[in-house]
């Protein structure tokens, strides 16, 4: 027979034991909507050259140039750009880092930008992707924070809703999941960017994961002529291989391609 004393300890260690399954779990499902999240901070040019920046030697005479923050902006999205379009791990990494700092610089500098604090949140959320779940674990409620920022600061920052959206989609109901809400978010997502096709896939999963195949579809045929349009060579093998599979897969059934 235990006594009151062990019968306590065993509850403390289930609770705990339950908290760490569960932490582990929202980290896990973070990193998979950050995974499955394409597009965070990426120039519309949707290539690694660096951002144009008012006030160059091409501006005209007596142009006043950008704010030191706008700088900051505008280097924390090339850095993700250079992130976005490297395969080796190591450099993504770096190129994070440096985004991070840069957008970090920005925040101190233009508090109140939307865009600032959601460079933060991409280029944390990125590292987090690249360090694993313990990471993750530690950074849910920092990523959490950054977000809800941006959307205080800019409610219609198409961005950060589908962010949001696609964390709504992938986190199951327990955690604070909930579908209905994510896709209304998606929805508005991309009504706010006519040009985004990494919106678009992840709209179109969220439709497939609730069985709504016919608007799953749809969306991702318009995702694949919308890259074809832009002729982006990356977004349109994202596109094509996104479509592929989900004319494979079951119905409800999480995706691999989406984001990669």
């Amino acid at each position: 027979m235990l006594l009151p004393s062990e019968k306590v300890s065993q509850h403390h260690f289930r609770s705990d034991r339950g908290r760490r399954v569960r932490n582990g779990l929202a980290a896990a499902f973070v990193l998979v909507a950050l995974v499955g999240w394409a597009g965070i901070g990426r120039a519309a040019s949707h290539s690694a050259a660096k951002a144009d920046v008012p006030g160059d030697a091409t501006s005209p005479p007596g142009f006043m140039g950008p704010t030191e923050g706008e700088r900051q902006i505008a280097e924390a999205k090339h850095e993700i750009d250079v992130g976005e379009l490297t395969t080796d791990d190591g450099e993504r990494r770096a190129a994070y880092a440096r985004a991070l700092d840069h957008a970090n610089r920005a925040v101190a500098l233009v508090p109140d930008s939307a865009e600032a604090h959601f460079l933060v949140f991409g280029s944390e959320g990125r590292l987090a992707q690249l360090d694993g779940l313990a990471t993750a674990a530690l950074k849910l409620v920092s990523l959490n924070k950054q977000l809800d920022e941006v959307l205080r600061l800019d409610p219609d920052h198409a961005n950060a809703l589908a962010a949001r959206g696609g964390m709504l989609m992938k986190l199951p109901r327990l955690l604070g999941g909930d579908p209905e809400q994510g896709i209304r978010l998606l929805e508005r997502a991309v009504s706010l960017d006519e040009d985004g096709v990494g919106k678009r896939l992840e709209l179109a999963e969220a439709y497939h994961l609730v069985k709504r195949e016919d608007d799953a579809r749809r969306v991702a045929g318009e995702a694949l002529a919308m890259a074809q349009r832009r002729g982006d060579p990356r977004q349109i093998d994202n596109a094509r291989r996104f479509n592929a599979e989900l004319a494979e897969a079951c119905a409800g059934c999480a995706l691999a391609s989406i984001g990669r």
